[in-house]
């Protein structure tokens, strides 16, 4: 989804830090505090059968005062399902009562599912469920650090400005999310881009142990030694095997970073372009840098599109790459150069939600002509929209990011994980298109079909200049796209016999259907 995208940027509040969002809203307080029930009973098989568990003060209900504020806990409007009850367990012992309570409620019979929620930035669907009910870890939100082991343990319902926040004044950082309120769970088991990722890898890579809840209750941890061939398959084969309730990552010493913003005009759209490509094609010795650009059209600004930069080194230092040299010789209309720590930029990369947003993704060679052409079919994506909706009321996105070739090797010394960017053949840039619209689902509807249209003409594009790749990142796409695909045969295969070893009975496949299901490749 679109947000996920974002959080590479999150448009720094069209290149200022947006308010600061803060993370207990009054939905997540138990119902004893404050949202009595009026009966034992609400006549919903599956939400009575967890009340009769033992969850019943963990249970969030349609009528309930806190129902809609916590809905607007996820990020975009058109992921605002409401499903028949939340249930927000705060352990893994929960966890596993209410998975297991919901798969034998009434032998699963009727036409209900269950979503499991971190922290609702993916595709709508994928974390939450409109007949049904969702498992919401939102409470699960604790970061702590062992000294002993040199590991941070990460709960799945924490947001990472929380997490870097938590984890600083402990001394150490992880490889996590760069916008702060983005959600642990879904970005790690997606894979997980990072500012740290040119030295660390996907965040996946970090991950040295998963603490799982599997279908049947059971509580396991997957690491190297123990369930090893599940600890590979999680680390980008999402929601196919358990409910993930902790993470266990490798720590580093907190440091400084070098955060440079910069907002251009249209005219420096080449040598910005120039900039990706010489990032993408630099060896590991700058791997302690970091480079996302996007191009944004947002009529009720002036000018009304712009190319932004956002340039990071982890070690502080700002004159690391030689890169990014020619973009800061260029006149800035906005420009923002700052040293801070991981929490207060990840707590400073937020956008407030509440849009219609969504957003694709595709890779291809690190080619210049693929990304001028690219940038002009935008302006052809802008002047169709349009003509089809208030202009007002409608902002997109064209984000590009450097894959290097080595982060491939990264991840095999790290154990492996199921991107399979082995298979890209060389250095590839990451492309992910977006809209968000502010207004109704017609025009929602309009803006999505034009953006499908768009991205098949990326895909046209790169595939004629002989510059198509396959992988499709799962965290940047869209439902109708099919990421597991893309990561390789040898993958693929063992997503499958985890999946068919852990959870033999399809739980994750066809009880919990959002997200993208290893079942469903072809």
């Amino acid at each position: 989804m679109l947000k996920t995208c974002i959080s590479a940027a999150a448009l720094a509040g069209r290149l200022v830090a947006a308010s600061d969002l803060a993370w207990t809203p009054p939905s997540l307080v138990p119902k004893a505090a404050g949202y009595p029930v009026a009966s034992n009973i609400s006549g919903i098989v599956p939400c009575d059968a967890l009340r009769e568990a033992g969850l019943g003060d963990r249970l969030l209900f349609a009528t309930d005062a806190g129902y809609e504020p916590h809905l607007e806990t996820w990020y975009a409007v058109n992921a605002r399902l409401r499903p028949d009850c939340l249930v927000l367990p705060h352990n893994a012992e929960e966890v596993a009562t209410a998975l297991t309570t919901l798969v034998k409620a009434n032998n699963g019979g009727g036409d209900w599912h269950i979503a499991v929620r971190s922290g609702g930035h993916s595709f709508p669907g994928s974390n939450n469920i409109a007949n049904g009910v969702t498992i919401d870890l939102s409470m699960m939100n604790s970061s702590s650090y062992d000294p002993e082991t040199k590991l941070a343990k990460i709960q799945p319902g924490g947001r990472w400005r929380n997490v870097y926040s938590d984890l600083h004044d402990a001394g150490v950082v992880v490889t996590g999310g760069r916008d702060g309120d983005v959600g642990v769970g879904g970005f790690l088991l997606g894979g997980g881009n990072s500012f740290f990722s040119g030295r660390m890898g996907f965040g996946c890579d970090s991950v040295k142990n998963f603490e799982v809840v599997l279908a049947n209750g059971t509580i396991i941890n997957a690491n190297s030694t123990a369930n090893s061939d599940l600890w590979r398959a999680l680390k980008g084969g999402s929601s196919n095997y358990g409910i993930v309730t902790r993470y266990d990552m490798e720590a580093l010493p907190t440091r400084d970073l070098y955060y440079d913003l910069r907002a251009l005009s249209l005219n420096y759209s080449d040598a910005v372009i120039e900039a990706v490509i010489g990032y993408t094609n630099q060896d590991q010795s700058f791997a302690d840098n970091a480079l996302v650009t996007y191009w944004t059209h947002d009529a009720s600004s002036s000018p009304e599109t712009l190319v932004n930069t956002i340039y990071v080194n982890v070690e502080g230092n700002g004159n690391a790459t030689s890169a990014f040299d020619k973009v800061r010789r260029l006149p800035a209309l906005f420009k923002s150069s700052t040293v801070q720590n991981m929490a207060e930029a990840a707590n400073g990369s937020q956008l407030e939600g509440g849009t219609r947003n969504a957003g694709t993704t595709l890779t291809f060679r690190n080619n210049p002509q693929i990304l001028r052409q690219v940038v002009d079919l935008h302006e052809d994506f802008v002047k169709r929209l349009s003509d089809r909706m208030d202009p007002k009321k409608f902002t997109t996105m064209v984000f590009f990011q450097p894959i290097p070739s080595y982060m491939a090797a990264i991840a095999e010394e790290q154990g492996g994980n199921m991107l399979g960017l082995e298979s890209l053949g060389g250095n590839a840039v990451m492309f992910t298109g977006g809209v968000t619209v502010d207004s109704d689902d017609r025009d929602f509807g309009v803006a999505k079909a034009e953006l499908a249209v768009f991205t098949a003409q990326v895909k046209e594009l790169s595939k004629s200049l002989n510059g198509d790749l396959d992988f499709v990142y799962l965290n940047y796409a869209e439902a109708n796209q099919d990421p597991l695909a893309t990561y390789g045969a040898k993958n693929i295969q063992h997503m499958r016999d985890v999946a068919a070893k852990y959870d033999p009975t399809q739980v994750f496949q066809k009880r919990i259907p959002g997200g993208f299901k290893i079942s469903r490749v072809a």
